[in-house]
């Protein structure tokens, strides 16, 4: 469901998997990503 490409740092939804979210789904998703990003941040600034 999910790809990494390493070359460019992207991680991305198989955009079948993708299009058959509801915009609530996505929108939940990207702010678990959000969330995640700001604890990994706060983890390796210390």
């Amino acid at each position: 469901m999910l790809w990494h490409t390493k070359t460019l740092g992207i991680i991305e939804v198989e955009p079948t998997v993708w299009r058959n979210l509801t915009d609530v789904e996505k929108a939940e998703i990207g702010r678990i990503c959000d969330e995640k990003l700001e604890e990994y941040y706060k983890r390796i600034k210390k």
